[in-house]
């Protein structure tokens, strides 16, 4: 095993956003909690960032700005238990390094560092080792070992830090960003209850050595555990902080649970019960590629690593949460959860589907909230939230920082309705993978059956004889309005429009399935209508991205690039130039053209075609090639979609150039220090679905497990499992020959040939 593909590791002292950056992606998690891996010695500062945050958990605050409060709900930094002090003979130790080495061990869970720190009377060298329990939720554990090239009096305080603030984004930071208060100190835990949703917080640390006792003190809301010791050249210091966390929001008796996970444990077995599901893990989701660049082998297994710890079935059962747009790994967008779930969710019910159904009871829970959202706006069914957190309300802000004039924009973004169209296709793309309807009968019916209620009442019949549907935006958040409109919103955005279409289909096929409940037949009378009579433009087989886009003044791109350079946020450049994105023909992201990301391009052409359009049979490269030369790329989510487009094409080199750099977004920071504040976790489920489903050729067709694989030049071998309708399938992929294996009898397609495979039998097919 080339032990370099399974690791993320740093060997350079990193400050500012790089060192957010880092400690983003060095992150640990359960599904339960989310640990940033930042040094231990740290406390908020321009360089670190040391963040502790539980899935689920929020708060709201309230903030005057431009003469109104501003209410913001943000997910919760908890106390930090990891804070550690050294003194030298009663010198505090300032964190310094001038070596660093950190390693995040993906087929372990371990982060292990280690640190060169000089002080006044030599060198000290401080190693630590860091591991999340994936079988215990609440509980981590720290080992630390320090030694030196000096003798001395060394003080080790080990801290639980209430004195914590939501301080990680920048520019959040004029906001209020207190988010609890410390209620009780005792010598092994700190509670704190946050100050708006009056969820109780407790952290307990139990901090032992085999050469000294810890005293413990508290004060100044921090609980410190104190252990004096002799440091010599040639004997080490070896120290263990175990943490439990808990509560009151997932458990009745947070207290309780602390104290259990401080008994009788070490950090030994904490690392052995991760290392235990990791290559559980591993043994299943591993993406194995022989190629010409062995980094895209790591950013492979990194992707992994970070969706399998964003959720994970044995927290997520018990937990009332979904997967935020930055996992838990910063507090970007403020933790909250957006459309990127469909980026997610289908990954996972190919590779995890227990979990995939945890987060689709996220929604299913907060319907009557969608239908509450949908009342408040005046319209009927559910509509489901463009940035939801605790509760299911709609948390997108009315205005929003412009980081380039600092000056306070509108924010239109909640007008992007299609979040719920998202939600219905991750309930269908589980169904479709799993086999599984018992969601359906668990709330997901309810949930398809509301948000297309809210669907056909908002669409209305035009003089032309089509329905049109306003007030709405599409993925590409660019356009939030027409040029001079005093509203937001537009008309008939086709990514949304050919969705809706689909969706409507798949409620017809409900109403029909004679296993489910009954749906209202004017409802299905009204679905199959609409389904055959939504408005869209198109000219000269190029599908508009809505109604009067074709109209929109050119950019002149190159202009731009030569001016600002980076301009993957152009909005911003044009808006402290007095212009707007509004005015003309260009693209933060795909739009359009997301559609073919979600049920690919002969589907896609079926709906046009049913709602009585014709596209020229070379509509695909011409609507790729168009909304290509004014896109962006100011969202990490656009190359994916690019890159299994240009596999479809044949374009196999311009595809893999995608792939390169989306599968690289966070490692790179190619968005201009974003990392910072959290891995992108939707891009990072987008790429894995381009080399699994597009390079790798798995699609699902009417129930069907089909392969057809598109290999790049360079790939010599491509190897994983997925998991369908309860069968375990491998493959291994080579440019000409599949050989595929599954764990009970079942019927596959590859390279068009029908194959009846034996329970763990091998075929091997070779393309003809």
């Amino acid at each position: 095993m080339n032990s370099s593909n399974w690791q993320l590791a740093y060997d350079k002292v990193s400050t500012g956003v790089r060192a957010y950056g880092e400690e983003s992606l060095l992150t640990l998690g359960n599904g339960y909690l989310g640990w940033r891996g930042a040094p231990i010695m740290t406390s908020y500062s321009d360089d670190h960032y040391p963040g502790l945050y539980v899935a689920g958990v929020f708060n709201q605050t309230s903030t005057p700005v431009a003469g109104r409060d501003v209410i913001n709900e943000d997910m919760v930094n908890l106390p930090n238990p990891q804070l550690i002090k050294l003194y030298v003979d009663g010198e505090v130790v300032e964190f310094a390094p001038t070596e660093r080495q950190s390693t995040l061990h993906f087929d372990t869970g371990i982060l292990s560092e280690s640190f060169t720190i000089p002080t006044a009377k030599g060198k000290i060298t401080l190693k630590t080792k860091k591991a999340v329990n994936p079988f215990k939720m609440h509980q981590i554990g720290l080992a630390i070992e320090l030694s030196g090239d000096f003798t001395a009096n060394i003080t080790v305080q080990a801290i639980i830090d209430g004195r914590v603030e939501n301080k990680n984004v920048k520019r959040y930071r004029d906001f209020e960003s207190k988010e609890f208060d410390v209620t009780s100190l005792t010598a092994n835990k700190l509670i704190a209850e946050t100050k708006q949703s009056n969820i109780k917080l407790v952290v307990g640390a139990k901090t032992t050595s085999d050469v000294t006792d810890f005293s413990v003190t508290t004060r100044d809301d921090q609980v410190i555990a104190t252990g004096e010791f002799t440091l010599s050249p040639d004997k080490k210091i070896n120290i263990e902080r175990i943490v439990g966390i808990a509560t009151s929001y997932e458990e009745k008796n947070p207290e309780q649970i602390v104290d259990e996970q401080l008994k009788n444990v070490t950090f030994e077995e904490i690392a052995a019960d991760s290392f235990k599901y990791w290559q559980e893990v591993w043994d299943e989701a591993d993406i194995a590629l022989e190629s010409s660049d062995p980094d895209l082998q790591r950013m492979i297994r990194m992707n992994v690593f970070h969706l399998r710890q964003s959720a994970q079935h044995n927290a997520n059962q018990y937990l009332d949460a979904s997967v935020g747009s930055r996992g838990l790994t910063g507090e970007g967008y403020r933790g909250h959860i957006f459309w990127d779930e469909i980026f997610v969710v289908p990954y996972l019910a190919a590779n995890d589907p227990e979990t995939a159904k945890d987060i689709l009871r996220y929604r299913i829970k907060r319907l009557d909230g969608a239908k509450l959202n949908a009342q408040t706006e005046g319209e009927s069914g559910a509509m489901y939230p463009w940035q939801s957190g605790m509760t299911g309300d709609e948390q997108a802000q009315i205005i929003h920082l412009n980081t380039v004039n600092n000056e306070w924009d509108p924010d239109n973004s909640r007008l992007q309705r299609h979040v719920s169209l998202a939600v219905v296709y991750n309930l269908w793309v589980y169904v479709q993978i799993t086999g599984d309807e018992s969601i359906l009968l668990e709330g997901g019916l309810d949930v398809v059956v509301e948000t297309s209620r809210f669907w056909l009442n908002k669409v209305m019949l035009g003089d032309d004889g089509r329905y049109h549907l306003s007030g709405v935006m599409g993925p590409d958040e660019f356009h939030e309005a027409y040029p001079d409109a005093t509203t937001g919103g537009i008309t008939d955005n086709a990514y949304t429009n050919i969705m809706l279409t689909w969706a409507l289909n798949w409620l017809q096929a409900l109403g029909a399935n004679e296993h489910l409940p009954a749906i209202d037949t004017k409802l299905l009378e009204k679905a199959q209508d609409v389904s055959t009579r939504l408005s869209l433009e198109i000219d000269n087989g190029v599908i508009a991205q809505y109604a009067g886009y074709f109209d929109l003044k050119e950019v002149d791109f190159k202009a731009y690039s030569q001016k600002y350079g980076d301009i993957h946020r152009i909005d911003r450049l044009m808006k402290a130039e007095g212009l707007s994105p509004d005015d003309y023909q260009v693209a933060k992201q795909t739009d359009t053209l997301m559609t073919l990301y979600n049920l690919g391009s002969n589907h896609v052409l079926k709906l046009v075609n049913q709602l009585g359009y014709n596209l020229p049979i070379d509509w695909l490269k011409k609507n790729t090639d168009y909304y290509l030369a004014r896109t962006v790329h100011g969202s990490t989510t656009s190359r994916p979609v690019f890159a299994g487009i240009d596999i479809s094409l044949g374009n196999k080199v311009e595809a893999l150039d995608f792939l390169k750099t989306a599968i690289g977004s966070d490692y790179y920071d190619i968005q201009g220090g974003t990392t910072a504040e959290g891995i992108h976790i939707g891009v990072m489920g987008e790429t894995l679905a381009v080399i699994q489903n597009e390079f790798g050729g798995v699609a699902l067709r009417d129930g069907h497990f089909v392969v057809n694989p598109r290999l790049p030049d360079d790939w010599t071998k491509l190897s994983f499992k997925q998991k369908f309708r309860g069968i375990l399938i491998s493959l291994d992929i080579y440019p000409n020959e599949v050989r595929i294996k599954a764990n009970q009898d079942i019927s596959v397609t590859v390279y068009h040939k029908e194959i009846n495979l034996r329970a763990n039998e091998e075929q091997h097919i070779t393309e003809d």
